[in-house]
């Protein structure tokens, strides 16, 4: 397994689709907590500028991504279909900005292929994998951990 990986290879997957503009992506759904409405996040200074801002998820303070900023396609606009889902690496929680959430669906092994190689340019940290299903369309699963914004690595004091 590489560190762009969040499956099991040769295993079925349950993952959760959701569209960021035209385009529908995926995360597997052990990685989701819970999917809310939108709440108005509290900006913060100097961070990056996928990151929205922050909520308060009972209790525990936690960054809103702008997912379609953070793979790159500007800032999303705001709709009437908008969700947050809720997302947990380890340690780490986030909610991930979407335009819909579509469906939560099993994915076989065969249908899961890793990132095609895309020349000199390096393969997207961001992705996980490509799935395809049998009508031809393509969904690309997500990398939970490389979506979720850096942890600074603490001084020893």
């Amino acid at each position: 397994m590489t560190t762009t990986v969040s499956y099991a290879q040769g295993q079925a997957l349950q993952v959760l689709s959701f569209e960021v503009g035209a385009q529908t992506y995926c995360v597997p759904v052990s990685a989701v907590r819970e999917i809310r409405g939108v709440t108005p996040p509290t900006p913060l200074p100097d961070a990056p500028p996928f990151v929205r801002g922050v909520i308060n998820l009972r209790g525990q303070v936690m960054p809103v991504i702008d997912l379609s900023q953070r793979l790159g396609k500007g800032a999303a606009q705001d709709g009437p279909r908008q969700v947050i889902i809720v997302v947990e690496n380890q340690t780490d929680v986030a909610g991930l900005l979407v335009d819909a959430v579509c469906d939560s669906f099993t994915v076989e092994a065969d249908a899961i292929n890793p990132p095609p190689s895309l020349g000199d340019v390096e393969e997207s940290p961001l992705v996980s994998a490509v799935i395809t299903t049998g009508e031809g369309d393509m969904t690309v699963l997500l990398a939970v951990s490389r979506i979720l914004p850096e942890r600074p690595i603490a001084l020893a004091a």
